[in-house]
């Protein structure tokens, strides 16, 4: 399935390679608004001002430096160099990490310097509720929000949470991988993010479904226009 953000960062996370992309043109937003004095309850706190959604990314020590003895966690801060430099991993330390964050790593998506987003891997229906009201801390009550029946990998139906947050211009999308609702996402965006994105989804799709080869000059005149797809059904992530 197609997930237009979270399906790229999440394969971001598990290290792979993404396509280089030119830098967008236009400006970084104004920084997102703040939230109000009861984000200290909230455990995305510690992460959120550190990574400040759009204002500067802040220099951060290349993770090669950071990695925990075993290379399985950070002791600090950092970024992973090997990244296009629009779409880069940062590393988390244990202790500002939230509870329901799964693995040491967000993603972070830049404009020029300017950080435009967040992507927050979670342990999906697991820790949701959790998450939620985390995000809740942060920016109220949720403008959306619906109940999902998925099966796990043992064929058990498993019921997730989607829902929706907006303070703009930034926006907040929590939910489940429908292929394993044991992992899921916390999306935190700029439309600057959201652009980027589309972008890479273009990229992506032009990679899996290349033009055909030109046919001979007699097939071609007589081969038909292949059928239009149909739309595809609202999915996770595109709220």
């Amino acid at each position: 399935m197609k997930f237009p953000v979270a399906g790229l960062a999440l394969a971001g996370l598990l290290g792979a390679a993404g396509a280089n992309a030119a830098a967008l043109a236009a400006p970084a937003s104004a920084p997102a608004a703040q939230p109000s004095a009861q984000a200290q309850n909230s455990a995305l706190a510690p992460l959120l001002a550190m990574l400040e959604i759009g204002n500067p990314l802040p220099a951060l020590p290349d993770c090669a430096d950071k990695r925990s003895p075993d290379g399985r966690d950070v002791t600090g801060y950092c970024v992973e160099l090997k990244g296009d430099g629009l779409m880069r991993q940062v590393g988390v330390p244990r202790a500002q990490r939230p509870g329901f964050m799964d693995g040491p790593y967000v993603v972070a998506f830049v404009d020029r310097n300017a950080l435009v987003g967040l992507v927050v891997p979670t342990a999906g229906a697991d820790s949701q509720q959790a998450a939620a009201d985390s995000i809740s801390a942060l920016y109220g009550k949720p403008f959306r929000q619906e109940q999902q029946d998925m099966r796990d990998k043992a064929g058990k139906t498993v019921k997730t949470l989607h829902a929706g947050w907006m303070q703009r211009p930034l926006t907040v999308e929590l939910y489940a991988m429908p292929e394993d609702p044991s992992t899921g996402t916390i999306e935190m965006l700029l439309p600057q993010a959201r652009a980027l994105m589309a972008d890479k989804d273009a990229e992506v799709d032009k990679q899996l479904n290349p033009a055909s080869a030109p046919a001979a000059k007699g097939k071609a005149a007589a081969a038909k226009p292949a059928p239009k797809a149909p739309a595809k059904p609202e999915k996770p992530g595109s709220w």
